[in-house]
């Protein structure tokens, strides 16, 4: 699973992030971007220590700060679902498209490269014979 694919799933849910230099916020996910930096909302954050606490309206977190999103396991499975019917639905779909002037399949004549209508295949000299 693409962590971006679950974060933009996890929008307006509750997650947990942890920094690097081990500070938690725990909040709800405004927004992200393709570089993994969160906005979050009602922010609770606490020092990496455990010690201090801090309540906070909003908050913006860089990217290369992450160590580690936690968000709900329902969640997960959602998403994960979701991936399989969509990777299921691209696989059905592959070679159903039927062209303008009719169905062509396995035994229908040759066209294209090399047919002249009517004829059989063109015989060429084969490369390096000049002539």
């Amino acid at each position: 699973m693409l962590p971006l694919s679950l974060l933009n799933a996890a929008q307006n849910k509750p997650m947990l992030v942890e920094l690097k230099n081990g500070e938690t916020f725990n909040g709800h996910l405004v927004n992200c971007d393709n570089f993994m930096n969160i906005t979050l909302r009602e922010v609770y954050q606490t020092s990496a220590e455990g010690d201090r606490f801090w309540k906070l309206k909003e908050c913006y977190i860089r990217g290369s700060t992450i160590k580690y999103l936690r968000v709900p396991d329902t969640l997960l499975d959602a998403v994960k679902e979701e991936q399989n019917r969509a990777r299921e639905a691209g696989r059905s779909a592959r070679g159903s498209h039927v062209s303008g002037t009719g169905a062509r399949g396995r035994g229908a004549p040759p066209r294209g490269r090399g047919m002249i209508r009517g004829a059989g295949p063109i015989r060429g000299r084969g490369r390096g014979r000049g002539m």
